[in-house]
């Protein structure tokens, strides 16, 4: 019986791959090859006829080659997104999530900066917070001094998996696009209510006072996008200044 690693390594010489990747490449064909060439000798073919039953599997080496080479490029680069961008974006959302629903469940201690009185619910205590509370600290402005570090920690993430300057932003701001999404469907659902019984004007008005409150579609948008993708952004920076320096310094 052939070598059958050693025959499709000779065959797959120029293959560019790393060594572990080119050696599985090798394994994972050579046990194809073999299967058949056992399937071939228990039909009764000879030891030659079976070997070039399964040699004729492959009618171009060098075109074989190539594809592999190009499916194994595009598997690479495929994870090398998703540990650079998807999975530190993943976390910073939810890290942004649970806090402010955090923040707003528990309230802060009774005291100058404020609590949430036990007969109102988290949300609307939240959102009262966001729209202008009666004291300057408050669960909103809590959660957004929270937020640079989660700005920094998707930064951190996605720098260590070898990310790009743009890949490392998209990371730690990506909570704000997150919100701003949801926010445009709720607002664009909410204005489309009007129209399906032909008094826009009233329904229209009426549903989006109720998703925005008084604060209003740019107000809401404010609020929930603009101010936290700032406060996002900045950890960004500050980590990424900071990670430079530390760089050259250690150089």
């Amino acid at each position: 019986m052939p070598d059958w690693e050693n025959l499709v390594s000779r065959r797959l010489a120029g293959l560019a791959l790393d060594e572990r990747e080119r050696r599985e490449v090798i394994t994972e064909l050579a046990g194809h090859l073999e299967e058949i060439y056992e399937a071939s000798r228990q039909e009764g073919a000879s030891d030659d006829e079976a070997s070039r039953c399964a040699l004729l599997q492959v009618e171009n080496w060098d075109k074989l080659q190539r594809q592999i080479h190009v499916a194994r490029r595009k598997e690479n680069a495929m994870n090398a997104r998703t540990s650079r961008v998807w999975l530190p974006s993943l976390l910073t959302l939810a890290a942004s999530f649970i806090t402010l629903v955090a923040f707003g469940f528990l309230g802060l201690p009774p005291g100058p900066l404020g609590s949430r009185p036990h007969h109102e619910e988290w949300s609307s205590h939240l959102i009262g917070g966001i729209i202008g509370g009666r004291h300057v600290v408050n669960e909103y402005t809590v959660w957004l001094m929270a937020l640079p570090l989660i700005g920094a920690l998707g930064a951190g993430l996605s720098r260590r998996a070898g990310g790009t300057r743009r890949e490392i932003i998209v990371s730690g701001v990506f909570p704000a696009v997150a919100w701003l999404t949801i926010a445009i469907i709720v607002l664009s659902y909410a204005a489309s209510l009007g129209y399906r019984d032909g008094i826009s004007h009233i329904h229209t008005a009426g549903a989006l006072e109720i998703v925005t409150g008084p604060v209003g579609p740019v107000g809401l948008i404010t609020v929930l996008v603009l101010i936290p993708g700032g406060c996002l952004l900045l950890g960004v920076l500050v980590y990424y200044a900071v990670a430079k320096r530390w760089t050259k310094s250690a150089a």
